[in-house]
Formats: structure tokens, sequence, C-alpha cells
């Protein structure tokens, strides 16, 4: 077996794995990995000890560089980009509600934001508060008002 087809073996091993990080082929790519190094290591050792070492060494350094540098990359390439989804916005402290902050709503006034069909989102004092209306659904930008507490749930009524 000459050098070239040792490596050609290597290569299409080191593909194979990457290729499983990327394509859900439940396993069979995995074992086209494993067939091809292991083929490249046993040619490669049947050469010589030292040519088997240095495919050995090959691999044990490009297989983790590969698969690290095509998790961090793929996403940036028009492929990943379109297989990707996009990233979420992070929520912030200040989007978020405590049920301390939740007392202060009762009696006040604002406008869903959604329809409350009962739960829903409504704006009131400038912040978003997922809100309950009782008993009946109420349209988006619809003015309400809050009637009180149960709760963490803040209970509304259409005005």
């Amino acid at each position: 077996m000459t050098l070239f087809w040792i490596v050609a073996f290597l290569i299409a091993g080191l593909l194979f794995f990457l290729m499983e990080v990327f394509i859900p082929s439940y396993g069979l790519l995995s074992i086209g990995g494993a067939a091809g190094l292991g083929l490249a290591f046993f040619f490669a050792f049947k050469m010589s000890v030292a040519t088997g070492f240095v495919i050995l060494f090959v691999a044990l350094v490009v297989l983790p560089l590969e698969i690290i540098l095509g998790v961090k990359l793929f996403p940036k390439t028009p492929l990943g980009r379109r297989m990707m989804l996009p990233a979420r916005e992070k929520t912030t402290a200040a989007d978020r509600v405590g049920e301390a902050d939740l007392s202060a709503y009762v009696g006040r006034e604002g406008v869903t934001v959604t329809m409350c069909r009962p739960s829903g989102i409504a704006e009131i004092g400038g912040r978003r508060v997922d809100v309950v209306a009782e008993g009946t659904v109420i349209d988006n930008n619809r003015p309400i008002v809050v009637l009180r507490l149960d709760g963490n749930r803040v209970v509304v009524k259409e005005k």
C-alpha cells in the first residue's frame, strides 16, 4: 500500500467524522470515519512503525481541531447561516417584573399588547406585564384596569 492511499484513508476518515457533527446520520458517518482511520492506521503501521506513529499523531491533532473549528466557524458560513436558527434576544433584568413589583399595579390602567384569552400581555405604566383577563376575552390594543393579584397572576378587566 502506498503512502497516497494511507493519506487518502486518513483524509476520508477525518472528513466523515467532521460530517457527523453536522449531518444526523445516526452513527453511519462515524462508522465510515472509524473505518477510514482504522485502515489508515493499519496500512501505515504495516508500512513502518514511524509512518504509523506519524499518521496517528496527525489524526490525534487534526480530529479535535477540525471538530472545534467546524463548530465555531460553520454558523458563520452561508450554508451555516441558512441551517442555524438566529440568536435569541436576551431577557434583561429590566424586562422582568418580580412579585414585590406586582402589588404596585393594582388599580392602575394600561393597554393590552396581545389578545388576552384569558392570559396575555399588557403594557401598564410603560412596562410589559403578563396578565390574566377576568371572565371574558380581551382584544389587543384595548384599555384595561388591574383588579387584583392572585399569587403571581395579575388579573385585569376591560375598562
